[in-house]
């Protein structure tokens, strides 16, 4: 009944979300170590599970980049929600999905991160059908659902396994070097493996990445802030949030740098055919994912996180604009977007055109410069196949990126 009151009281505390990520990213730029808050949550015999945060340069990074792309697509949205019946349920269910996103990034403990972890999921789910009134958005929304609670099983047993062996989840344990003397080899590979079911399903990677596409029936702006920048680059965060653990297992690094190519390259292909504009980006962004997985995957730390952050700033645009065509010819075939003259609308198509060449790797754009780190460490691994795919991958990106425009 109040749009004005529930878009203010959202746009303001995203924006004061936004103004202390930025504070502590300045602050904690050159932390030594990574700095713990932590307080007593669940305590049961000898079981004591803390609550807390975990601010180092992975969390504050991506805690910076979620309430930036948060708080430019809340603002966005006052224009393209405007009118709507559900516009005050629409803000809810967004501040809903900013809160568990940036916790998620704080987490100190795998258990604390996997509650957020729903969050996120049920929070996606309830805005892919917002539109409930359209059967293939509730459809959409049930399939995203399902779909990735396979994923997240596998992770929490992946969890539970991790919790028997070492006694806690504490994140900062599970990465400390000592865990191969109280894991073997095989119970860490398998572990890894359990886990990254949770980052397939979440990062929409091969088997489970069929869901991603028809996330587009929920309002464009939130295909910009979850489907393409924060919440399915959940997965890749927790892949980089693990990295040590999973460094130990040269198998399940091996398994990982195979699904994301084939992730890749399968949605590069799927890219090039498809019609609609909001489709072609989700596909993109699956593809764009499987590049991350092969960058850390192929052992650099830095050239996922380096990837996943440049891809929020210029895939987020790309959903942007593309929902000022669609809200202005009403349609999301690219044909008929042409047709009617897409090209008139100048700052949308410029802007597209930038965040296509970043997409596409064109120097001096920021994809180029991600892009390049992934290829290099690609480069350095003793198997050409991978640097091969990796290029074949690239041409692709530009391929249908171009296409599009």
């Amino acid at each position: 009944p109040y749009p004005r009151l529930s878009a203010g009281l959202s746009i303001g505390a995203v924006a004061i979300s936004l103004f202390g990520a930025i504070f502590l990213l300045v602050l904690g730029r050159h932390l030594e170590a990574p700095v713990q808050h932590l307080t007593r949550w669940v305590v049961s015999g000898d079981i004591n599970i803390p609550f807390g945060f975990l601010l180092d340069q992975t969390s504050l990074l991506m805690l910076a980049v979620v309430a930036a792309i948060s708080f430019l697509v809340q603002v966005y949205s006052l224009g393209y929600m405007a009118g709507d019946v559900g516009f005050s349920r629409y803000y809810a269910f967004m501040s809903l999905f900013a809160w568990a996103m940036m916790n998620l990034t704080i987490s100190l403990t795998m258990l604390q991160l996997y509650i957020f972890w729903e969050l996120v999921g049920l929070s996606s789910y309830l805005l892919i059908g917002f539109w409930y009134k359209k059967f293939s958005a509730t459809e959409a929304g049930k399939k995203a659902f399902v779909m990735t609670r396979f994923g997240d099983v596998a992770f929490f047993l992946g969890l539970l396994l991790v919790l028997v062996h070492l006694g806690n989840l504490n994140i900062l344990e599970i990465n400390d070097p000592q865990v191969t003397v109280r894991m073997s080899p095989a119970l860490i590979t398998f572990a890894s493996l359990l886990i990254f079911g949770g980052i397939i399903g979440k990062s929409a990677q091969f088997p489970l990445m069929t869901w991603l596409p028809d996330a587009m029936e929920g309002p464009t702006p939130v295909s910009a802030l979850l489907h393409s920048a924060t919440m399915v680059a959940a997965g890749v965060f927790l892949f980089a949030r693990l990295f040590p653990f999973f460094s130990h297992s040269s198998t399940a690094m091996a398994v990982f740098l195979a699904i994301g190519t084939i992730s890749m390259l399968l949605a590069s292909t799927m890219a090039m055919v498809s019609r609609d504009i909001k489709q072609v980006w989700a596909y993109s962004t699956i593809s764009q994912l499987g590049f991350m997985i092969m960058g850390l995957a192929a052992g650099s730390y830095f050239a996922g996180m380096f990837h996943l952050t440049t891809h929020a700033g210029f895939k987020a645009l790309l959903f942007l604009c593309a929902g000022v065509f669609i809200h202005a010819f009403e349609s999301n075939d690219v044909f008929e977007i042409s047709r009617q003259g897409g090209r008139r609308l100048k700052i949308p198509t410029i802007c597209t055109v930038i965040a296509v060449a970043a997409l596409a790797g064109l120097p001096p754009f920021s994809g180029f410069f991600s892009k390049e780190v992934i290829l290099a460490a690609l480069a350095d691994l003793k198997n050409p196949v991978w640097l091969a795919a990796g290029l074949l991958g690239a041409f692709l990106t530009a391929y249908y990126a171009f296409r599009l425009i």
